[in-house]
């Protein structure tokens, strides 16, 4: 980690936050989020390419590998438990459309990093904290700033605002294991972070899938 890519991923951070807040609030267009999903994972795969960066690299394999599995999320909540609609996309691999692949990309990425430079700070648990409780909030304006823009919704789930309860409890289990994974990571081939990003992918769906079973069993 080196202060030239700490301003990077804080800035790209900041940055990621007020253009998903003014795609929301402002243009309500869904396509908005095409172009920033696109336009966060080109950044950091220029830079990355420019400064060869070894730990971007690992933290851009993790949801690559995690996009292969998550394919089924998607899949289950549109078409299965009929809880989730997807109103637009570039294009779609499935039932997951283009701005969502990218998304876990920059998502994980930024996540990951903030989990390892304050592990550095603050130690790994505070870290772990800091990252699910900030990340679980953002995560769940940018749910509501895509139901104000008509990318996605949620239907047939108990909602805050427009977002589901089973997406804003899948945050805070998958964020808080997304950090554990990528601190036990931090030291190991890249090997291994395709794994992790497998295991990732594959948590993404137990979490919903628990999730969405619980809401409807309570509600």
């Amino acid at each position: 980690m080196d202060s030239r890519t700490d301003r990077l991923i804080l800035v790209t951070m900041v940055l990621t936050v007020l253009e998903v807040s003014l795609a929301g609030l402002v243009l309500r267009r869904p396509w908005a989020f095409s172009f920033i999903a696109w336009q966060m994972v080109l950044t950091y795969l220029v830079y990355t390419g420019l400064t060869r960066n070894r730990l971007l690299v690992r933290l851009l394999v993790l949801p690559l590998f995690a996009d292969l599995v998550q394919l089924l999320t998607d899949w289950y909540h549109a078409r299965v438990v009929e809880t989730l609609v997807y109103d637009y996309a570039l294009f779609r691999i499935w039932e997951t459309p283009d701005y969502i692949i990218a998304g876990w990309g920059f998502a994980f990425l930024q996540l990951g990093y903030l989990t390892l430079w304050l592990k550095r700070r603050i130690g790994l648990w505070p870290a772990i904290g800091l990252v699910t409780v900030v990340g679980s909030i953002l995560h769940t304006w940018y749910e509501e700033m895509a139901y104000q823009a008509h990318a996605w919704r949620y239907i047939n789930a108990s909602l805050l605002a427009h977002v589901s309860h089973w997406v804003i409890l899948t945050f805070v289990a998958l964020i808080a294991s997304l950090c554990v994974i990528v601190a036990w990571l931090e030291k190991r081939p890249v090997r291994d972070w395709a794994l992790g990003g497998l295991l990732v992918g594959a948590l993404i769906f137990v979490y919903s899938a628990i999730a969405v079973a619980l809401f409807r069993y309570v509600g």
